[in-house]
């Protein structure tokens, strides 16, 4: 009788050991994929940003008022 409670909430934790690591599995897949598909993106906002704070300066250092 206690073997089978023993063996039984065994099964419980392995059951939920493994769900803990299948959740950490497609988190980490979503945020590096969500990373390598945005980086793109990202290169091309830091771009913009630049060409706007350049843009600013030249309209601040030009001579015309």
């Amino acid at each position: 009788m206690k073997e089978a409670v023993v063996e039984k909430s065994l099964r419980k934790l392995s059951r939920a050991r493994g769900q803990s690591m299948v959740e950490y599995a497609v988190v980490t897949a979503a945020l590096m994929g969500f990373t390598v598909m945005g980086w793109p993106f990202l290169v091309q906002l830091l771009n913009a940003l630049h060409r706007y704070f350049n843009s600013i300066y030249y309209v601040i250092q030009s001579p015309i008022p």
